[in-house]
């Protein structure tokens, strides 16, 4: 069987490479294109140095409004901003053209402000490329290209915007399909096949409201456990003053009930509200925010398909599989949470960026088992001590001090294709201390003490490697002396290599530790959070050591599609110590596609083979999952 599925995923690998190898060509002409422009060289070619995308979008424009680029903008004032947004269809194909009917593409003057350049600059290519970083947007935007043209005025340069909008009247959706063998319930040593929606998001929206880049939406959400639906709406530039207002409320069902029995079993309700100035360019010097949120729901632990089981016998927590005989729970408890914050930030620095925040947060949480608990009084102990986060109050201010540098590299076919993405180079490190003040509300003293470092090294033109670690203490007094708990720790390399000929190499490790843990927390993976051919969160503990590696072909472009292969492995365990992890392994291949013109996600489809047994999980045994975004 594993003979089986290499030669499978060789043979899948090699057709992959064909069809690949003749994108290569036009990838190292863009190279050099742009190796001549970022050199300030009068040759650069600025079409040649984009991807087929964006050079089709910026051709289009210029012949309608009859610009010619100006091949040497470097050091010449800017004489006017000018703006073209591309219709969602733009292609020659009249069935495609008709639905542009429904979509009002977004106004000029929209864009045009999130322009971080104006008339009298000067022309600044690290200025350009920011104005690009924020237009970048997955939920308006699928093409950002700016280019320099000839102005009218002598020894001037005009800035040339070419946007191509995301369809906005539609129907977005988001999902992950799960196809797994799992052990036949009524004979273990057998197993079935069972298929799963494990999530789905579906939003009715106008994406582009007037053509003001604000959204107005009515989203359905499902996980295994719950139905969330109800409404959402955000403006990203209220009034036009850089404000982002975002409000959603969505009332919570029980999915079973509604899937079942066809009926609505209302189990809570959850809502957000945000106002913020955020730091909307890298010359902003302050910014401010305010947030409320609330959830009251039930909540639902899964292993797999089902609810992971709480076993107790005696009213200790024992082994599971060691113990057949042991009271089994379902891990599912009522929670009610709210929380109000507030907070300002200062930003100062050029060659680095420094930003100081401080703020205010109060936040409520309470959890409890349900009423139809199905254990008796000891039972219920055990699990709530066992099981149940921490129920508590907290108010106190809070400090944050963070650094980076404000150097940036545009890159394709990491997490989308063909798609700019940005990636930020250099350093950056964070750190937040803050206070739980009795006296001012909370339930306990504390102080927590949060900090993170991070470092992305530039792999010649297309790559790079990130090595980043964050930890996480609080400081409280219990039974008369200062401790340490609810403490995290964790680090992650990630190596996106350079794109040769038709294919890239990416990979991520990560390792992660809690200790001192007094909110029954605990970390997971199985399936969707690593190992694509186990359960889900069929490994759990306090340690977590995790690694997945993909050869990424480049995008193949077929009509308006855009498609590629994957070949994966995937290696990882947790356990409650790193001496107990059990590292488990798989193999697989996948395929992704891409509709610029409708979403910036990925879709993915995933064969995947376990390379060892357990107990939820029988080794060679095909399991295949499909969804909407890269799988890390």
């Amino acid at each position: 069987m594993y003979d089986a599925a290499v030669r499978s995923l060789l043979v899948a690998c090699a057709l992959l490479a064909g069809v690949q190898l003749a994108v290569a060509g036009p990838r190292e002409d863009r190279k050099r294109a742009q190796q001549l422009c970022e050199a300030h060289d009068p040759a650069c070619d600025w079409l040649a140095a984009m991807s087929t995308l964006e050079r089709a979008s910026v051709m289009r424009a210029i012949a309608a409004r009859g610009y010619v680029i100006d091949p040497a903008p470097w050091g010449k004032p800017i004489a006017a901003v000018l703006v073209y947004n591309e219709d969602v269809f733009a292609e020659k194909a009249p069935f495609l053209q008709f639905f542009n009917n429904f979509h009002i593409t977004t106004r000029e003057r929209a864009i045009e402000i999130e322009s971080v350049v104006s008339r009298g600059d000067i022309w600044n290519q690290e200025l350009i490329d920011e104005t690009a970083r924020r237009l970048r947007d997955p939920l308006w935007t699928s093409v950002v290209a700016i280019v320099p043209v000839v102005a009218a005025e002598p020894g001037a340069v005009d800035v040339f915007i070419v946007t191509r909008d995301i369809w906005s009247l539609r129907l977005n959706t988001k999902y992950t399909l799960l196809s797994q063998n799992v052990p036949d319930p009524v004979d273990p040593m057998l197993t079935i096949r069972r298929t799963k929606l494990t999530t789905l998001f579906v939003t009715v929206s106008e994406n582009n409201f007037l053509g003001y880049r604000d959204v107005l939406a009515y989203s359905f959400l499902m996980n295994q456990g719950n139905v969330e639906t109800g409404p959402l709406f955000i403006d990203k530039n209220v009034a036009g003053q850089h404000l982002d207002l975002r409000a959603s409320f969505r009332a919570l069902y029980n999915r079973d009930a509604l899937i079942d029995d066809r009926s609505f079993e209302r189990e809570g309700s959850t809502s957000t509200i945000t106002l913020a100035r955020p730091l909307w360019r890298l010359a902003e010097q302050w910014g401010a925010s305010l947030a409320f949120s609330h959830r009251n729901a039930i909540e639902r632990q899964f292993q797999g398909f089902d609810l992971r089981p709480y076993c107790v016998s005696a009213g200790t927590e024992v082994d599971c599989q060691d113990n057949p005989d042991a009271t089994r729970l379902p891990v599912t408890y009522s929670s009610r949470r709210w929380s109000v914050g507030a907070s300002t930030v200062r930003q100062w620095g050029t060659r680095v960026k420094q930003q100081l925040t401080a703020g205010y947060n109060v936040s409520s949480f309470k959890a409890a088992p349900l009423g139809t608990f199905p254990g008796d009084a000891t039972e219920r102990d055990a699990f709530i001590r066992d099981v149940l986060p921490r129920s508590e109050v907290i108010s106190g201010p809070f400090i944050s001090f963070a650094a980076f540098r404000p150097k940036f590299r545009t890159l394709r076919n990491i997490n989308t294709y063909e798609l700019a993405e940005d990636v930020r180079l250099g350093f950056d490190a964070d750190a937040t201390y803050s206070l739980g003040l009795g006296f001012l509300g909370s339930d306990n003293y504390f102080q927590r003490i949060s900090a993170g470092a991070g470092y992305t090294l530039p792999w010649s033109d297309d790559g790079f490697a990130r090595l980043s670690g964050n930890t996480s203490i609080r400081i409280q007094r219990l039974a008369g002396t200062l401790q340490t708990i609810d403490n995290t720790a964790d680090t992650t390399l990630r190596i996106v290599s350079p794109t040769y000929r038709w294919a890239r190499l990416v990979t991520e490790a990560t390792l992660a530790t809690r200790w001192h843990d007094t909110q029954n927390a605990f970390f997971s993976i199985g399936f969707d959070r690593g190992l694509r051919a186990f359960q889900i969160n069929e490994f759990f503990g306090d340690r977590l050591a995790s690694w997945q590696t993909e050869i990424r072909t480049q995008p193949y472009a077929l009509w308006v599609l855009r498609f590629g292969g994957v070949a994966f492995y995937d290696v990882g365990g947790s356990a409650d110590t790193f001496n107990a992890i059990q590292l488990h392994s798989d193999i697989g291949i996948g395929l992704r596609t891409l509709i610029p013109q409708t979403d910036r996600e990925l879709f993915r489809f995933d064969f995947a083979f376990p390379l060892d047994t357990t107990p939820f999980t029988k080794a060679g045994q095909l399991q295949f999952s499909a969804g909407v975004e890269s799988s890390f």
